[in-house]
């Protein structure tokens, strides 16, 4: 099973990487952005594209990454109250037990 996931993993790769030398030769075209400011120097269209979709992909991970911090500290939370909660069951059990009369 492990081999067909190695197996299939590299069928995406290689398929990924065919699709993106292709992108990259067809858009070989030079293009200079103007950011207002300041004009970056010319550049292929593909890496243009390209960088753009990278610096989504870390924006996008940037943000994700607040809200995994904080579903993760109350996951901590909630499973810390979870077991005092499960102590103090424990005890009342046990406390319970006790307090029976022998008959």
């Amino acid at each position: 099973m492990r081999w067909l996931k190695s197996g299939i993993l590299l069928v995406v790769v290689l398929t990924l990487m065919i699709v993106g030398i292709l992108f990259s030769s067809r858009n070989t075209a030079p293009y200079a952005v103007d950011l207002l400011l300041f004009k970056l120097p010319e550049t292929s269209i593909a890496l243009l594209i390209l960088g753009s979709l990278l610096t989504g992909i870390f924006t996008g991970w940037l943000l994700s990454l607040s809200t995994y911090l904080r579903l993760k500290a109350s996951q901590m939370r909630n499973e810390k109250a979870l077991k005092v909660a499960r102590k103090e069951l424990d005890a009342l059990r046990i406390s319970g037990l006790k307090d029976e009369p022998n008959e």
